[in-house]
């Protein structure tokens, strides 16, 4: 998938309007990995920020993934993609970059089923706490969806060899949550085909 440009149309804004919507209110009070993006955020939606979670948090609303990352009874490692990583995703596979995080998501719900969307979501989780000196001891870390990613260091070597691979930002990892622990990355990690 990382070799070719996938040729992705652009998408009316009612594909973006029916994919995504604004991040929903919690009424739990425990911070887990959602509530902990939702407030790096802002309240997850898109804005000009491309340091916070927005896109992240509207992929997980969009691939239906919420009550996972919200279960408190979990036990989950997040490795977590800015805004950033989720804009150079988009440049990456149309050549063209996003005038916005509100165009990158159009473009992912246009070019992505949520099944989809879930499988690569997927593969930034691991069932149970990794710290940041575990995952850089690791060799290599398997991955909720199936898949595994190599660890070299700070670079998280994924299964689609042809993108830049994502690096572990150490000034914010290991940020603890009720029911796991977040590493922010600066790129998505891509899962084999």
């Amino acid at each position: 998938m990382k070799k070719s440009r996938l040729a992705v149309a652009t998408a009316a804004t009612a594909v973006a309007a029916l994919a995504f919507s604004a991040a929903p209110a919690y009424a739990d009070d425990h911070d887990s990995i959602v509530d902990i993006a939702i407030a790096a955020s802002g309240g997850g939606a898109p804005d000009d920020n491309p340091n916070d979670y927005d896109l992240l948090v509207q992929a997980v609303i969009y691939a239906e993934l919420v009550e996972v990352l919200d279960d408190p009874n979990a036990s989950l490692t997040v490795f977590a993609p800015t805004d950033a990583a989720f804009l150079k995703l988009v440049t990456d596979l149309t050549g063209t970059a996003p005038a916005s995080e509100a165009d990158a998501l159009t473009t992912i719900a246009t070019a992505f089923s949520p099944a989809e969307v879930g499988n690569i979501l997927l593969y930034h989780a691991v069932g149970g706490e990794v710290t940041f000196p575990g995952a850089v001891r690791a060799g290599t870390i398997e991955m909720a969806n199936g898949g595994a990613v190599t660890v070299r260091g700070v670079n998280l070597v994924d299964e689609s060899p042809a993108l830049t691979d994502p690096k572990i930002v150490v000034k914010a990892s290991n940020i603890q949550a009720s029911n796991g622990v977040i590493h922010t990355i600066d790129r998505v990690l891509v899962p084999g085909s």
